[in-house]
């Protein structure tokens, strides 16, 4: 498959040209990563931007605290173009389901429900305390068209075949949890934002740096760390299907990298988007090896079944 083959060449070199930049120390340095993401993923964003144009962009790196404040921009975008994929999806197919796993308080669902009257929309979420909140605390009316079930993405029991899956900010491996949830599926359609890419590999530590957003996921990972003692919570964020030696994902990345590797870019990542990069565009090669037509920029992924 031609464009498949030229997919995989585009990610793998940026991949490698990442990796290079990891392994000679050029992190932390906001100018420095700015500039050689810019320089490693020019075909990839070249690319998005002739499908997806007009992509966000932000003075602040995504890893920053202002830049997690502006992330919605991203959100935002992103629903535009899933509203535009699925109506056109409508046209030629009777499929119109769209889930959004990891949906937390479900208010994006809700809204693209709101959006996309003629698809039912279903989030699901392991803890439906937060979906509860958000509709009878907050008085968020559901349209006809919402529905909350309760599930695992690690083990999901949600069996449909959607014309998409969507999320938005699935912390770390639950990323990959509802990415294997598309593929096997067989949804024509994966769009969605990752986050918190140092939780992958069931990892909680975070290298010490004195910046506060590393401050703050350090204090989270002590959190977690402590959550994952607790047999409540088992399959909250963290599952063996996801440990460190499932890293990286695709046959690509592991011809230039390892899970120790990994594991050490996992926990740099919290505060540099190089790393975050590198976590991504393995998800990326894993994506179009699996028979996915992909565009990727800046956290955000959009993926078309051949």
């Amino acid at each position: 498959m031609l464009n498949g083959k030229y997919q995989l060449e585009v990610g793998l070199k940026a991949l490698v040209g990442l990796l290079d930049e990891f392994r000679s120390g050029n992190i932390t340095n906001g100018n420095i990563e700015r500039e050689v993401l810019k320089r490693h993923t020019r075909e990839l964003s070249k690319r998005w931007e002739q499908q997806f144009p007009d992509f966000p962009e932000s003075r602040f790196p995504y890893s920053s605290d202002m830049g997690l404040l502006f992330r919605g921009r991203r959100d935002a975008y992103l629903k535009k173009a899933i509203i535009r994929l699925a109506e056109a999806h409508e046209q030629g197919h009777g499929n119109r389901i769209i889930v959004n796993p990891a949906c937390v308080i479900a208010r994006h669902t809700r809204d693209l429900a709101s959006r996309l009257p003629h698809f039912k929309l279903i989030g699901t979420d392991i803890d439906p305390r937060w979906n509860w909140i958000y509709e009878h605390i907050l008085r968020k009316n559901n349209p006809d068209n919402f529905e909350f079930i309760k599930d695992n993405i690690f083990d999901p029991t949600v069996h449909v075949t959607p014309t998409a899956v969507v999320f938005f900010g699935a912390c770390g491996s639950v990323s990959d949890g509802a990415i294997d949830y598309a593929i096997e599926s067989k949804s024509p359609y994966l769009m969605f934002r990752t986050c918190c890419q140092h939780m992958i590999g069931g990892n909680t530590e975070i290298t010490h740096r004195p910046r506060f957003i590393n401050w703050v996921f350090r204090l989270l990972g002590w959190g977690l760390s402590r959550m994952r003692q607790k047999e409540k919570y088992a399959g909250f964020y963290f599952s063996d299907k996801y440990s460190k030696e499932h890293y990286p994902r695709s046959e690509a990345a592991r011809g230039v990298s390892n899970s120790d590797e990994f594991l050490e870019v996992s926990r740099n990542s919290a505060d540099t988007d190089l790393c975050r990069a590198i976590i991504d565009l393995d998800r990326y090669l894993l994506l179009v090896e699996k028979g996915y037509n992909v565009w990727y920029r800046g956290e955000l992924f959009v993926a078309e079944r051949y």
